[in-house]
C-alpha cells in the first residue's frame, strides 16, 4: 500500500512542479512548500520504506543464494523506485525554477 501511495504521491507532486514549470504564477510560497517540504520528500520516504522492508526477502535465510522473489514484491519494488525518480524530478525542477528566477519588483507609483 506504501508503494500506491508513494507513486501517487510523486505524481501528484511532479504535476505541481509541471505546472508551475509551465504557468509561473502558480509558483508561490506554498506550492514550493508544497514540493520541497512535503510531497518530494513524503513520496521518497514510502519508496525508501518499502524498498528498505522488502530488501531482504529476495534472499534466502543464509543470506547468499538468491531466490525467486514474489510477483507482488517485484510490483512494489518497481513503484517505489518509480516514486522516488518522480519525487527526484519534481524537486529537481522546483530547484531550477527558484535557481534561474529573478526578482519581482513592486509598481512604483
Amino acid at each position: 500500500m506504501l508503494a500506491l501511495l508513494g507513486v501517487w504521491t510523486g505524481l501528484l507532486t511532479l504535476l505541481l512542479a509541471i505546472g508551475m514549470l509551465v504557468h509561473r504564477p502558480w509558483m508561490t510560497d506554498v506550492t514550493v512548500a508544497a514540493v520541497l517540504y512535503f510531497g518530494a520528500p513524503g513520496a521518497m520516504c514510502f519508496g525508501g520504506l518499502v524498498l528498505w522492508g522488502t530488501r531482504r526477502s529476495q534472499l534466502d535465510d543464509g543470506g547468499l543464494v538468491p531466490v525467486e522473489p514474489e510477483p507482488g514484491l517485484v510490483a512494489q519494488r518497481l513503484q517505489s523506485k518509480i516514486a522516488i525518480m518522480l519525487a527526484l524530478l519534481a524537486a529537481a525542477i522546483v530547484y531550477y525554477l527558484i535557481i534561474y528566477s529573478t526578482k519581482l519588483e513592486p509598481p512604483q507609483g
